[in-house]
């Protein structure tokens, strides 16, 4: 099998992931690059890579011979990385969110048109087993009614962490596009695209800490009658098992954690592999990363593209536009 060139920009927790991945999978990790150089040399030495290292990710994409950049960075810079790999002709694996606003997400689309590269976008969760097992369900049967549910815990200390984070302008929300992203994107797969949203924000216990929501409510209606509702909060003092319940006319499909209840009944589902990588983004970078480089290697689409890609971003926009009125989506 072919070895593709890969680079990875931004070395923070999740590059690990990607890193972990591309090193099983045996591809030929060429470039690393962060704004603190310490980051990409301790990467480097960690994963044993021969790598050339970066400060300006311009300058690595200009010299380089990369077929697929990793984009590991904070969200505000996701998508004019994403661009610039693209009006280059450089396949793009991008962490969530894609975007941060309507007009990034207009400008990649542009980028997208033009190029001759692929973009996909980290939506691990949907290659879970159990996520393949209940849209299998839910394809045979619609899905008439879902509820997902986001109950953590992300104090001060984790903020002040990371400046980036907290901050409308550099992080782009709170809780939905950060924590909830990948439980309101699942919820809307197994569903399917809603048609419109009412929606509510808030921050109360955060206020002289970020000036983003610390919870959110949604309610995604469809034509139809059909309803689907997110919860979701960083403001409980433990973090606790996300949820998803969704119900066809013929099953009743619990989601808890990593268990899976069908009709009140437990139901083993193939274990996925677990070796790096944390608990709350489950676990299913690495076959998201070695099914995309084989659709690079195979010139054939990539399930979660552009278009699918940014679904849950405009999802999310448009709750924080919503404030209580309903707000079509497109």
């Amino acid at each position: 099998m072919e070895k593709l060139n890969a680079a990875v920009i931004g070395l923070g927790v999740v590059s690990g992931m990607h890193l972990d991945a591309l090193k099983t999978n045996n591809e030929n990790i060429v470039a690393l690059c962060d704004i603190v150089l310490d980051k990409a040399k301790n990467a480097k030495e960690k994963f044993g890579l021969s790598a050339n290292i970066y400060e300006n990710y311009v300058e690595m994409l200009d010299k380089e011979n990369i077929d697929v950049v990793h984009i590991c960075t904070p969200h505000y810079l996701h998508a004019e990385m994403v661009i610039a790999a693209l009006n280059r002709n450089i396949n793009v694996i991008c962490e969530k969110p894609l975007a941060i606003s309507f007009e990034q997400l207009d400008e990649i689309e542009k980028a997208v048109k033009s190029s001759k590269a692929k973009l996909g976008v980290c939506m691990q969760r949907r290659f879970e087993p159990v996520s393949k097992l209940i849209k299998s369900m839910m394809e045979e049967d619609k899905a008439l009614s879902a509820n997902g549910t986001l109950s953590w815990c992300r104090n001060k200390d984790y903020y002040i962490h990371d400046q980036w984070r907290g901050k409308k302008a550099t992080e782009g929300g709170g809780v939905m596009i950060n924590q909830a992203l990948h439980t309101l994107d699942l919820v809307s797969y197994f569903m399917g695209y809603p048609d419109s949203v009412i929606a509510y924000t808030f921050n109360d216990t955060l206020k002289d800490v970020i000036d983003v929501e610390e919870s959110a409510f949604g309610i995604f209606k469809y034509n139809d009658g059909r309803r689907f509702l997110i919860e979701a909060s960083n403001a409980n003092n433990i973090s606790h098992e996300i949820t998803i319940s969704i119900q066809n006319s013929k099953h009743s499909v619990y989601y808890i954690g990593e268990n899976l209840m069908i009709d009140n009944k437990q139901v083993d589902v193939q274990t996925i592999a677990k070796e790096s990588g944390k608990k709350e983004w489950g676990y299913g970078h690495q076959y998201l990363i070695t099914e995309f480089y084989n659709c690079v290697r195979e010139d054939r689409p990539f399930l979660i593209d552009f278009y699918e890609g940014s679904k849950v971003v405009r999802l999310i926009l448009s709750m924080y536009a919503s404030n209580g009125k309903e707000i079509k989506l497109w």
